[in-house]
């Protein structure tokens, strides 16, 4: 069964390598990190702990990430299109140390943001879940097989979803908006 995508739904960009501040997210390595999971700023690690907080699907995802050997850096960024709410690449591409990075799409609506991320996060299990993806050539062989082609893709750049991803999502939304009404 294909998978319903929307125009706003987050994507992977299985040949694009994020272009996050490789200098800054490397520096952070050194830091004593309690999870895999790191914001490159003050507003990616707020999103990530709000995110945390909030929801019980998020939580057991960075648990399954940081049980792996990819680490993850989230950062905010204004992305070209507002087709999309986050993607997600790598940062090093060698299978020596496998660092990605994940762009949510900022500024949105907060509920976004977070939903964005907790998508980018299933995406992020399912390369740690394969340890031989560590390069953007053996992403895209890995969602040319678990994912469906979106309707973002470009002869230049493919694009892909998977039902999991898409799901989480969902999931991750309606868990962050019950947390959002218990608090008022």
């Amino acid at each position: 069964m294909a998978i319903m995508i929307s125009a706003r739904v987050c994507t992977l960009f299985a040949l694009l390598t994020v272009a996050t501040p490789a200098a800054s997210a490397l520096g952070q390595d050194q830091d004593i990190a309690v999870s895999n999971v790191r914001g490159v700023d003050d507003a990616a690690s707020a999103l990530i702990r709000d995110l945390v907080a909030r929801s019980a699907t998020a939580r057991q995802l960075v648990d399954q990430i940081d049980r792996s050997d990819l680490v993850v850096y989230v950062r905010r960024r204004l992305l070209s299109t507002v087709l999309l709410n986050g993607r997600i690449g790598f940062v090093q591409s060698d299978c020596s140390r496998r660092l990605a990075a994940i762009e949510v799409a900022a500024p949105r609506n907060y509920v976004e943001e977070l939903s964005a991320l907790g998508h980018e996060l299933q995406h992020a299990v399912e390369i740690a879940s394969d340890p031989t993806v560590c390069s953007s050539t053996s992403l895209a062989a890995l969602y040319t097989r678990i994912g469906d082609p979106t309707a973002q893709s470009t002869a230049s750049e493919e694009s892909y979803e998977t039902r999991a991803a898409a799901e989480v999502g969902l999931r991750i939304r309606h868990e962050v908006m019950q947390a959002a009404a218990h608090e008022n």
